[in-house]
């Protein structure tokens, strides 16, 4: 009997129970969804954002967009030229990690950095790009450094930007460690903005940072050797004659550094 009494009671409770756990869940979801929506519009905007820079290495993707998202805390600081004077970079470097093949006379002081985008991939001005000259130049540039030396080296596409043009080492050709580290890559060209990755002789590399013509590229040191550096893009103007030279001489000592020329 006085079971009977208290059942109307019970399943009075767990309704009650049940709608607040309701009301509980349906509010927790709009939280959640409210909080949600920024940050996907965020992530949503610089994925799009990421996608004008064009193909590069990565998938041409969200899988590429998230992928360097994730190597993002692996960034090298820009312009830390410390690592150059350490011994066992150096070594890494090959037997022709203590050489110099450019003085500081080659490599002159340059009056401001290009900014960069934020995205560790891929590697890019984002304002001072070079002229449509400047690219046309730089690739035959490359074109005629490998034809001069043709059973060492070769003209081509990108093998780590899988586009844009190369210099690169013959197949058949013994690779030095700091070699081996880029297959055999010297240099390429980002037809986007005009700059170049180069590969640098560890005191190379330190002047032409240290004296504002490149940066460190953000995986140096952990994916790719210390010595691959980004070089910046000739200004288009009165200078650009000028810079494009200094470009030039950077090139020429990044292809003698990865042939091990003594």
């Amino acid at each position: 009997m006085a079971s009977s009494l208290f059942q109307p009671l019970t399943g009075l409770a767990q309704s009650i129970s049940k709608s607040q756990l309701l009301r509980n869940h349906t509010v927790a979801v709009g939280v959640v969804a409210a909080l949600s929506a920024p940050v996907l519009y965020i992530a949503h905007a610089d994925y799009k954002a990421w996608l004008g820079l064009g193909k590069a290495g990565l998938p041409y993707n969200a899988f590429g967009w998230l992928i360097q998202l994730a190597l993002t805390p692996l960034r090298a600081p820009r312009f830390d030229t410390s690592c150059y004077g350490n011994a066992r970079i150096v070594a890494k470097a090959g037997p022709a990690g203590t050489k110099a093949y450019l003085s500081a006379e080659d490599v002159p002081e340059r009056q401001g950095r290009p900014a960069i985008h934020p995205w560790i991939l891929p590697h890019r001005q984002a304002d001072s790009f070079a002229s449509e000259e400047w690219k046309i130049r730089v690739g035959k540039f490359l074109s005629i450094l490998a034809s001069n030396s043709p059973a060492q080296l070769k003209f081509g596409t990108s093998i780590l930007e899988r586009g844009g043009p190369a210099l690169q080492i013959q197949a058949q050709v013994e690779r030095h460690p700091g070699a081996r580290g880029t297959r055999g890559e010297i240099a390429h060209l980002h037809p986007l903005d005009g700059s170049l990755h180069v590969s640098l002789a560890p005191r190379d590399a330190k002047l032409v940072i240290e004296k504002g013509w490149g940066e460190r590229f953000g995986l140096s040191g952990t994916v790719l050797p210390v010595t691959y550096i980004m070089v910046y893009a000739p200004r288009p103007g009165a200078a650009e004659e000028r810079e494009a030279e200094i470009v030039e001489r950077i090139l020429t000592a990044g292809m003698k550094f990865m042939l091990g020329e003594q």
